[in-house]
């Protein structure tokens, strides 16, 4: 079932081919990524042997020199087998010596000699009094740390060393020399043996007390050597036990294997990359490839049902050519459907227009020439008999009807707000003066377009809805501005205005007009729908007994429909 899945679809196809590439690279990764750890793993344990034999070597070259001084020290004042002291003379030799020493070993701040018996001979240097624990005959060199100095809270080194005399059976232990030694010199050589190396070295004497102890590189100050032995990231090593003395050496793997780390490091990339960019072969595959398909399949089974959708791919590839093959055939089908309705429509419009002729017929039996003369004969008799007043409405009604059958549906700004001033003179005749229309027009807006016969059932509306019920005087304004590319109308009357509810109602109009013969609010609105499409506003605001304000903004240019 699955394998033929698999071959009914290529993206699985791709997903299989993918996936066998990521588990031979992933193989391939695993073993380079195990190689580079064991090589890197057996380089810091070489690194650490290297360093704990470096340090060994060192410690015991110097402990040498201090066992060759204490020695020759002693020797001038234990020589014969009977452990005699020797005279006065022989310690001034041993203080002389002992400041020759001390000028070419800096770090020897103190000198003691003791007779088998643990007896004082001399103490050279800064005065020092070894403690309770420190006071015994040692028959081997030793060397550990203690608060050698009373009020000095810093450890020194105490380095002892036995003084034997004779030969094979007649060996015998003379006494005791005793260096105190600042730990300056032998931090100093395990900071040189140590150098960049990311590690850390420990020292410890036979009382287990931690002589030294010194990080290297990036390992925090505050770790102990316990703590780096129970970290894997550390290779540690221990020496032997010499003359009282261990070191210790922990060699960190990563730190010190910047090239293996960048290898892994590589690795680890070259893996993101790989599997980065597989992932986008996929994921072309299926946008560019598998998707576009099942789109076109799918295209294919609902274009019955919805006939005028399209794939618009934009694409120029062998898939954008099929879908535009589609397309074009669709198209094409779509384009005979519309000649054969087009041509059922013809046959539709010939009888309606032979009605039309009809009725037309009948209206033409009223010419407008014969109104225009006789409202024109009426302005004549008027100003005969000093009749100015009916004279100049006469006028004013020839030229409004004369703006009336104008045959364009789209005129000026100019022409709207003539006639406006035209049908005003008409208005304020009839209430007698008690209703005054006035207009506030720029100049720049005189010339644009707008519709024929839209300012006035505005105008009209704010006069018998408004003002026509109102006892006072009241008036009418017209304003219109150019705001960027748009006309923004205002008619603002002082009338009666209207109430939450009624206004709320006509808003409601407003939104979703009805088809009506008349010359409302919802006839402007459907007129606006027409000529400009979505792209206008028309906002309606009224307060009872304020008055009210219809605010419209429309482009300011638009095409006869």
């Amino acid at each position: 079932m699955l394998i033929q899945k698999i071959r009914n679809s290529l993206l699985l196809q791709l997903i299989c081919i993918v996936l066998a590439i990521l588990t031979v690279l992933s193989v391939t990764l695993y073993t380079s990524y195990i190689y580079v750890k064991d090589t890197t793993i057996s380089y810091a344990e070489t690194l650490a042997d290297s360093l704990l034999r470096q340090a060994d070597d060192a410690l015991s070259f110097y402990e040498e020199n201090l066992r060759y001084n204490a020695g020759s020290l002693c020797n001038f004042l234990l020589m014969d087998d009977a452990g005699a002291i020797r005279t006065e003379a022989g310690e001034a030799l041993v203080s002389s010596y002992y400041s020759q020493i001390a000028l070419k070993n800096k770090e020897i701040v103190s000198a003691l000699i003791f007779d088998s018996d643990m007896n004082l001979l001399v103490s050279l240097g800064r005065p020092v009094t070894l403690s309770e624990k420190q006071t015994y005959l040692r028959t081997e060199s030793d060397m550990n740390a203690d608060l050698y100095y009373e009020g000095d809270e810093n450890f020194y080194y105490g380095f002892y060393h036995p003084v034997y005399s004779g030969t094979g059976s007649n060996v015998k232990l003379q006494g005791m020399c005793v260096f105190i030694l600042e730990p300056w010199m032998i931090d100093g050589t395990l900071h040189n043996i140590m150098n960049d190396n990311m590690s850390a070295i420990l020292l410890s004497d036979s009382n287990k007390l931690d002589l030294s102890f010194h990080t290297f590189g990036n390992i925090p100050s505050y770790v102990t050597m316990d703590d780096l032995k129970a970290d894997d990231d550390y290779i540690y090593r221990e020496g032997n036990w010499q003359n009282g003395i261990r070191i210790a050496v922990a060699v960190s793997i990563s730190g010190n294997t910047s090239g293996s780390s960048n290898i892994r490091g590589m690795i680890i990339i070259a893996s993101l990359l790989t599997l980065f960019f597989l992932t986008v072969i996929v994921f072309f595959s299926y946008f560019n490839m598998a998707r576009p398909i099942h789109e076109i399949d799918r295209f294919i089974d609902d274009s019955i049902e919805y006939p005028d959708r399209r794939l618009n791919l934009n694409r120029t590839d062998e898939i954008g050519s099929v879908a535009s093959s589609l397309d074009h055939m669709l198209d094409e089908n779509r384009r005979m459907i519309e000649e054969i309705r087009d041509g059922k429509i013809r046959l539709y419009e010939t009888e309606l227009a032979q009605q039309k002729m009809e009725i037309l017929a009948y209206r033409n039996q009223i010419n407008p020439h014969f109104l225009y003369n006789t409202l024109s004969c009426m302005r004549d008799m008027s100003l005969f008999h000093g009749q100015d007043d009916i004279a100049e409405m006469a006028m004013a009604l020839s030229d409004i009807f004369r703006y009336a059958v104008k045959a364009s549906n789209i005129v000026t700004v100019r022409d709207e707000v003539s006639y406006i001033a035209k049908y005003a003179r008409i208005i304020e005749y009839r209430f007698m003066g008690k209703i005054m229309i006035s207009t506030s027009v720029k100049d720049e807006v005189l010339d644009k377009p707008m519709i024929r016969f839209f300012l006035q059932p505005l105008v009209e509306n704010a006069v018998f809805h408004g003002l026509e019920s109102k006892m006072d005087k009241g008036s009418v304004n017209v304003s219109i501005e150019s705001k960027g590319d748009r006309l923004e109308i205002i008619v603002r009357d002082d009338g009666c205005g209207m109430d939450d509810e009624t206004l709320l109602k006509l808003r409601e109009t407003i939104k979703e007009p009805q088809e009506t013969g008349g010359i409302g609010l919802s006839n402007i609105v459907q007129r606006l729908r027409l000529f400009y499409g979505d792209e206008y506003t028309f906002e309606v605001n009224s307060i009872r007994d304020q008055g009210t304000t219809i605010y419209i903004s429309v482009p300011d240019h638009m095409r006869e429909t």
